[in-house]
């Protein structure tokens, strides 16, 4: 948030020899150019900041420290909107204390990304003609490292564009040797410690990938009813969202009993049948058995309470070997796994349908199942079908030997300091989630089947028929570990590294304390670990916080972070969540530059023929542009300011962030109103003559000190909202002050005082806008970083400023504004004279537009009043008053009873305007006839919403979040209402 060049009293050319020496204007800066224009203010920018090195940290500095590193984003990926949110979250954050007197790092980082950077890779050779398994695991990983040389750096220029002020020099790369290291001994030192072992255990399983994949790569795709999928090795579409209901008929007797599946050929690997021990329909069927159709053996019934007695049947068939609920009971009974689908996705252990896919062989089975009378009923049914995130393919549970890393202790231990306040979590309603995860007691898979990625440091050492795993950096230490279990000599003893990759969570989890150089206690380590805290998606919460916690905690004795700030997921203007399958995925790059509704098109087909959008992707994605951008002709260039700024206008704490294009493009025309006033501020300084005598506080008038009490309050707001994080009120408070109350109101009531005959008046207001120009653009840099830096320095100043002394410039950020020093500006009676003045000068306003009234005509305003103080207060800001209203006069006396609007302005006051002219009085009945048809209008709507609202049915069946936007709506138009009702 802070300015990345040194400070520099800002000048003038203008008139520096006119001013005494208290009051002189400082001189040397131009004047900005006559518009906005983003791209001439952000260019060379970030390469100036970088040359001279402002992001770098000093592990050697005594201020006091604060320390964070980025969620390494993918090295093959490139910059979305999910990242612009993560990252603009965490370079607030870091120039914010950057300006505040911190020592900052703010540690970049990529991850290798084993599965998403393989599969890149592997579309890339088959291009060529050829896959890994032609080249071979060296080959292939070499083609790896080309591919990362080539365009691993994509990402890195685009966080640069973003401004992202991350300490270069300390960049890593998680397959860097170093890391590895890091990574080697922490699954060695888990191994020693007996808390990662290697067993056969259930996995997710991706054929396409032929490898496992952890729960956050699986998507639970929502079929209703019959649906034609189309899965990777299958030429025709596979038909999901339908129900099987087949008979096992019991040993030994004519009664069968029926169970129902949506996987019929998983029936192949059916150990047990389980019922309810309640359910009075199958008490009787204690110590039975059924006949499995395929295998002529028998199965044996189970009683268990996890079988809903409500749902089908009420009996439920038990695949231990492919189902993780089934694998849980199986366990709990001693019932056997039997595997009938192998890692190819073909049928094993079944000599009928032996090496058929399992999708070729589910019709068969079915068939089957009807020609020998089992086989009852085939309906549409709602199922959650598990997809692979990185290939679509359709996810099989698998026995697999696994290495596991135990959690059940190291989990406690991650509850227990939340609980107790060690570890905050914010918002605070993720803790539930927190306790939750670390409440499940399931081991975590740290082993995929992939060729890139850290190779487990594991060997298999063999000595005759005995056969023991060890963890080993080397074949050597492997020898000589293994000796101390097998009792025989090291060379005696034949070893085999795993060829599995560890899961690249794993080596995320250390990142924290590996990058800053553990095990080895470097400075970096000794002076920023642990971090002050950890910024990330809360939807990586249980995949990532929560498994840094666990190893740092393990690896480190301590915790890594002792805050953790989880925002949302970014979403559409609609509030969905952008993805490809929506087709409303939007490039922040585009955002930021600008692209046609043409140049949109194009480059969604060349996506597609890329092979990054499969058809029906690219046809919703043509879709998304066309409705959403077709009148604007596409994405206009909002600039990274307006991107960042729009951003942090949303809660980031809310579970999902809403981005509009419109409302981006609003906060570009916002930049330009900063701008304007800029050039305002330096036309109007130019007209300021030499004063004979100093000018104090108390010759500052009653809109100056308005503005300097407003400009405490939002000093004061931003830097609590700062603090808590709460970046859309710190926004909205910059937005509301900069637009709403400097640009719209004071700067247009200095005009007068400016052309006024007491050049006091004048510098009054030069030194209030030059304060707050100062201060509001520096609590804005943190959110728009590239227009604060061009325009601090251009800001006309004086030497001595008798409201606030800014430091000098030997600083290289511009120092947030701090509260305490604006507290003196704070005048609540000053705000009320001057609320209760805009208020009228906003009726005035409301009404002439209501009633077409023309500036030209400058008709008279009446002000019918009880209160003293006000006719006082308007007649001591009359000039002012209507300079902003454009109108010839105020009266309160004498008030016409013809041709006359009005409206109330309270219970004490009425706002009159005189109409001139000889349709005025037709003009007021057809004005007066619109705006009750609006009303009427308004109030039908309200009705309907109301309504709508209340009705039991919308509650149950309405997102959460469509009802809190229906809410804000019915607030709107209430509000509407009131307003349109006083001018009646």
């Amino acid at each position: 948030m802070m300015h990345l060049r040194k400070y520099k009293v800002p000048c003038l050319n203008i008139h520096r020899s006119l001013a005494s020496k208290t009051t002189r204007i400082a001189s040397g800066a131009k004047m900005p150019a006559a518009a906005y224009q983003p791209q001439n203010v952000e260019k060379n920018k970030y390469s100036e900041w970088e040359k001279q090195n402002l992001f770098k940290a000093d592990n050697k500095s005594s201020k006091p420290r604060f320390s964070m590193v980025l969620p390494p984003p993918n090295v093959t990926g490139k910059l979305h909107l999910g990242h612009a949110l993560a990252c603009t979250v965490q370079d607030v954050i870091v120039r914010h204390k950057r300006s505040t007197g911190h020592n900052v790092l703010w540690l970049p980082g990529t991850d290798h990304a084993g599965i998403a950077t393989q599969g890149v890779v592997e579309k890339y050779l088959t291009k060529k003609g050829v896959n890994r398994h032609d080249i071979g695991r060296e080959e292939f990983v070499k083609e790896v490292w080309k591919w990362k040389e080539k365009h691993g750096d994509t990402i890195c220029d685009q966080l640069r564009t973003l401004g992202c002020s991350l300490d270069w020099s300390r960049q890593v790369f998680t397959m860097d040797e170093r890391h590895t290291q890091a990574v080697n001994t922490a699954f060695i030192e888990l191994f020693q410690k007996g808390l990662i072992y290697r067993k056969k255990a259930l996995v997710n399983w991706c054929n396409a990938l032929q490898s496992t994949v952890s729960d956050i790569e699986v998507e639970n795709v929502t079929i209703n009813g019959p649906t034609d999928v189309k899965v990777p090795g299958y030429e025709r579409p596979i038909k999901f969202g339908q129900i099987y209901n087949f008979s096992y008929k019991l040993y030994d007797s004519e009664e069968e009993i029926v169970v129902s599946t949506t996987m019929p050929e998983t029936m192949l690997g059916d150990t047990a049948i389980a019922v309810h021990p309640e359910d009075k329909r199958y008490t009787h069927l204690k110590g039975k058995t059924a006949i499995h159709p395929f295998r002529n053996t028998t199965i044996p019934i189970i009683f268990d309470t996890f079988v809903d007695m409500e749902f089908g049947t009420g009996a439920v068939k038990i695949t231990p070997a492919h189902s993780k609920i089934d694998y849980e009971i199986a366990k709990h009974h001693n019932i056997p796994l039997l595997q009938v689908i192998d890692e190819n996705g073909c049928i094993k252990n079944s000599e009928q349908f032996n090496n058929m896919k399992r999708y070729d062989c589910r019709p068969t089975i079915v068939q089957r199942l009807d020609e020998m009378g089992l086989m009852k009923e085939v309906s549409p049914h709602q199922m959650a079908l598990p997809t692979c995130s990185r290939t679509g393919d359709v996810i099989d549970h698998l026995p697999k030997e696994q290495w596991f890393l135990s959690c059940t202790k190291l989990n406690k231990k991650a509850a227990e300091l939340v609980q107790n306040g060690q570890l905050k979590i914010e918002p605070e309603k993720f803790v539930k989630n927190w306790l939750d995860w670390t409440g499940d007691d399931r081991d975590w898979c740290i082993s995929r089947q992939l060729w890139w990625g850290h190779q487990i440091p594991a060997y298999k050492c063999k000595e005759d028929k005995n056969i023991v795993w060890v963890a080993a950096t080397d074949e050597v230490s492997a020898k000589i570990e293994a000796s101390k279990y097998l009792r025989t000599l090291p060379d005696s003893i034949e070893v085999e590294r795993d060829t599995d990759v560890l899961d690249t969570w794993f080596s995320s989890g250390i990142y924290p304390f590996a990058v800053l150089g553990w095990p080895e206690s470097k400075v970096d380590y000794r002076q920023f670990y642990p971090l002050n805290l950890m910024a990330t998606g809360h939807d990586i919460l249980g995949f990532w916080v929560h498994r840094m916690v666990i190893l740092g905690l393990e690896l480190t004795g301590q915790l890594p972070f002792k805050n953790v700030l989880l925002h949302g997921i970014i979403c559409d203007n609609k509030g969905a969540k952008m993805s490809k399958s929506r087709g409303n995925v939007i490039d922040p790059i585009d955002v930021i530059n600008g692209i046609s509704l043409e140049g949109l098109r194009e480059k969604s087909k060349e996506m597609h023929k890329s092979g990054i959008l499969s058809k029906d992707e690219l046809d919703k994605a043509l879709a998304y542009h066309k409705a959403n951008f077709s009148t604007t002709k596409g994405i206009p260039e909002c600039g990274v300011d307006a991107l960042r700024f729009t951003l942090l206008s949303q809660d980031i704490k809310s579970h999902f962030v809403n981005f509009d294009v419109a409302i981006c493009h609003s906060n570009k025309l916002f930049c330009n109103k900063i701008w304007q006033s800029i050039n305002y501020m330096n036309l109007s300084f130019a007209k300021l003559k030499q004063l004979d005598e100093e000018i104090s506080r108390k010759d500052l008038t009653y809109f100056d000190r308005w503005m300097l009490s407003r400009l405490a309050n939002m000093v004061e707001k931003v830097d609590t909202s700062m603090e808590t994080h709460e970046f859309h009120l710190a926004t909205k408070a910059l937005r509301s002050l900069i637009y709403n109350e400097f640009c719209d109101v004071y700067l247009e009531a200095t005009k007068p005082g400016f052309e006024h005959t007491n050049p006091k008046i004048g510098y009054a207001h030069a030194h209030t806008l030059s304060t707050v120009l100062n201060v509001s653009l520096r609590c804005l840099s943190p959110f728009m970083i590239y227009l604060t830096e061009e325009l601090i320095p251009k800001i006309p100043g004086f030497e001595t400023n008798i409201i606030h002394h800014f430091e000098d410039s030997t600083k290289q950020y511009f120092d947030f504004p701090k509260p305490d020093d604006f507290e003196i500006w704070k005048d609540g009676e000053v705000e009320q004279k001057i609320d209760r003045i805009l208020n009228c000068i906003f009726l005035v306003r409301e009404l002439k537009g209501l009633y077409n009234i023309s500036n030209k005509l400058r008709p008279v305003v009446h002000i019918k009043t009880t209160e003293d103080t006000l006719i006082t207060d308007v007649n001591e800001n009359k000039t002012i008053i209507l300079n902003l209203t454009r109108c010839s006069d105020i009266q309160f006396k004498n008030i016409p009873n013809r041709n006359i609007i009005k409206g109330v302005l309270d219970k004490n006051t009425e706002i009159i305007i005189e109409l001139i002219g000889d349709d005025a009085e037709k003009a007021i009945l057809a004005a007066r006839s619109k705006l009750e048809k609006r009303i009427k209008k308004l109030e039908d709507v309200l009705t309907r919403l109301q309504a709508k609202l209340s009705s039991s049915s919308y509650q149950m069946n309405v997102s959460e979040y469509t009802q809190m936007s229906d809410r804000e709506i019915l607030q709107s138009k209430r509000k509407e209402l009131q307003e349109l009702q006083r001018l009646i």
